[in-house]
């Protein structure tokens, strides 16, 4: 895999306005069940992850999670976010509460990285991503 340089990287974030560092891959048992589900009966899938920040304001946006089946030339992610509901009345400490966007399958032959790129696109477009 080729590393790119600083401003390269930089570069990419500001076109698109959202970066995540280096995806990583996952188990199967690690991955939300509705991801798995969606992409039940394929062969070959592997399972990705990446936090996502916006980049002008440096907020964190949430957790991708993407199935990739490279035989078939398909990506198939989610969205995870995480909400605070209230304080346990014991300790004071917030309880969270995850929620997760339906999976979202499209076509993408060109790796994980585009992957991503391509599903944060779709989230902005949905008005997900700022």
């Amino acid at each position: 895999m080729r590393e790119q340089p600083i401003g390269e990287a930089v570069e990419e974030w500001y076109l698109s306005d959202v970066g995540w560092p280096p995806e990583k891959e996952i188990e199967v048992f690690e991955a939300h069940a509705s991801l798995v589900k969606a992409v039940a009966g394929s062969r070959g899938v592997r399972y990705f992850t990446a936090f996502i920040i916006d980049v002008p304001s440096d907020a964190y946006l949430g957790d991708v999670q993407m199935a990739i089946d490279e035989a078939a030339g398909e990506a198939c992610g989610i969205l995870l976010t995480k909400h605070v509901i209230g304080r346990d009345a014991a300790t004071g400490e917030p309880v969270l509460a995850e929620e997760a966007t339906r999976p979202f399958k499209f076509p993408c032959g060109e790796g994980v990285a585009k992957a991503i790129a391509s599903f944060c696109d779709k989230l902005k477009m949905a008005g997900i991503f700022p």
